[in-house]
């Protein structure tokens, strides 16, 4: 069991692809995590929450239209026979943090580890609905952490509001998100209090019967306390690695983060029953970004009507006939570091999922993406938060797509 550190860090060395990898939604994708939890335990107890095998294996296979992943090949095996599955999601580990970092978490190490990929964009709004729905992005229509909502409104899908309207009547998470959470079958989830009753917890958790935390040592001993009464399935999330790095950066204060999460885990597993199986995974990873964010050209800026995404994803929203032109001039001014793509490449390459949207949903993003290759990220001046992002994600390089799917077996 284990894994090897990783020699050399990874440090956003420039990309010579023309196109950004393309996130697997076709097997180890962060989007089949739970659809292969619950029909391994449905197959192992020859049911799950009252539902048939058959019953189970239909729902998972009808989450995205026109898609049936693999859900056996690359999973770990030990979930065959498992009684029980935790699935625990760290928000911000990515695998290559994961491995550079490994000396400071020597109880995860010892865990199975396997590479899976995230979703596009790198982002936890993004990331987590496909965790917990099982959907790709274009089915669930979580396309970002901010996203067009309405003409002239960029809606931020945490904060569940717009800039310019922040306590007005916000949409309903259904509408936004219509995919039932977990295959509509109501698990027990482990979660922070303060993100209970928020739009997106209602958007990716909604249905669920959650027991909320606001220190790790109770989420711990609520995971436990479920496994104990028997519970086949538990979710859990922390954001702690997420937190330290977005202000910290990948430095000491991240590698104490570090310790206490390798903590918290050793913990974790003191507390499963024989024939339990936990799954830590994350929605992606971090790349430090050292330099202010890149201001846009004022002939770029004069041509776009606002902005979207988010510093490593962002979307330009142009005004009619400027896509060429904006599009020639950001591959000449910033090709060198970011990827310059227009929605419609995106989606009918299949970076979202399926290469078809709704309309809906395709009227979400903007006309053209910058999507960075290098560390740097894109200026928006309504993108701001209480501090400088020292760490930041959202794009598709591998230190923010690949995450760990690591096991253990109790």
């Amino acid at each position: 069991m284990g894994f090897e550190l990783e020699a050399i860090a990874a440090k956003g060395t420039p990309s010579t692809l023309e196109m950004p990898p393309l996130p697997n939604y076709v097997d180890a994708g962060v989007s089949n995590v739970v659809p292969a939890v619950f029909l391994n335990l449905a197959r192992s107890h020859g049911f799950l929450y009252g539902r048939s095998v058959g019953e189970i294996e239909e729902r998972v296979h009808s989450i995205n239209a026109g898609m049936t992943p693999d859900l056996d090949s690359w999973f770990p095996k030990e979930a065959r026979s498992a009684s029980q599955i935790v699935v625990f999601v760290l928000d911000g580990l990515g695998v290559r943090q994961l491995k550079r970092f490994a000396v400071n978490i020597p109880s995860l190490v010892m865990f199975d580890l396997k590479e899976i990929s995230s979703v596009a964009p790198t982002t936890t709004a993004t990331a987590l609905t496909s965790i917990c729905t099982g959907a790709v992005p274009s089915t669930h229509g979580i396309l970002g952490y901010r996203m067009a909502l309405g003409r002239g409104q960029v809606f931020n899908t945490l904060s569940w509001s717009t800039k310019s309207n922040p306590v007005g009547v916000p949409p309903k998470p259904e509408v936004i998100q219509p995919i039932p959470p977990f295959l509509d079958l109501s698990p027990r989830v482990v979660t922070k209090a303060q993100y209970q009753g928020s739009g997106f917890t209602k958007a990716h958790l909604r249905r669920t019967d959650v027991f909320d935390y606001r220190l790790p040592s109770t989420m711990v001993d609520h995971v436990g306390e479920l496994l104990r009464s028997g519970e086949p399935f538990v979710y859990a999330y922390y954001e702690g690695i997420d937190t330290v790095a977005h202000e910290y950066g990948l430095h000491a204060c991240y590698e104490e983060e570090l310790r206490e999460v390798d903590y918290l885990l050793g913990r974790l597993v003191a507390v499963l029953p024989a024939g339990t199986l936990l799954i830590v995974t994350s929605d992606h990873g971090q790349v430090e970004v050292p330099r202010p964010p890149i201001e846009l050209d004022r002939t770029i800026l004069d041509s776009t009507s606002m902005l979207s995404g988010e510093g490593r994803f962002r979307w330009l929203h142009l005004r009619s006939g400027a896509i060429a032109k904006v599009a020639d001039l950001s591959k000449q001014l910033y090709g060198d570091v970011a990827w310059v793509l227009t929605k419609e490449e995106l989606v009918e390459g299949g970076y979202f999922g399926s290469p078809t949207m709704t309309k809906s949903e395709f009227s979400r993003l903007g006309d053209l993406a910058l999507i960075s290759k290098t560390d740097v990220a894109f200026y928006d001046p309504l993108d701001t938060g209480p501090y400088n992002l020292v760490c930041r994600h959202g794009s598709l390089t591998d230190e923010e797509l690949l995450v760990p799917l690591l096991s253990c077996l109790a």
